[in-house]
């Protein structure tokens, strides 16, 4: 936990680059860079579905991650087990 303290928000972004270029989507609704928010209504319309796509390709991201760390774990528990390709 100390680790992740100790880096930076961007070095972590820089390992989720969907992630990052939704939180960008968030920042330019925030400060407007396009100039086309004029109402508070339309700018938390836009950042709740940013928010609904983040939580979204979050969960995704996990979810690799997750399966990936499994198959390693499980491969080092038994040598025996194979992942997904052509039968011998």
């Amino acid at each position: 936990m100390k680790e992740l303290l100790e880096t930076s928000l961007v070095e972590r972004l820089g390992e989720h680059p969907i992630l990052r270029k939704r939180f960008e989507g968030i920042l330019d609704i925030a400060e407007n860079t396009n100039g086309d928010v004029i109402t508070a209504d339309e700018a938390e319309q836009r950042a709740i579905e940013e928010v609904r796509q983040l939580g979204n390709e979050m969960l995704h991201d996990w979810a690799k991650k997750r399966v990936t760390e499994s198959a390693k774990e499980l491969k080092k528990q038994e040598n025996k087990v194979m992942g997904h390709g052509k039968k011998k």
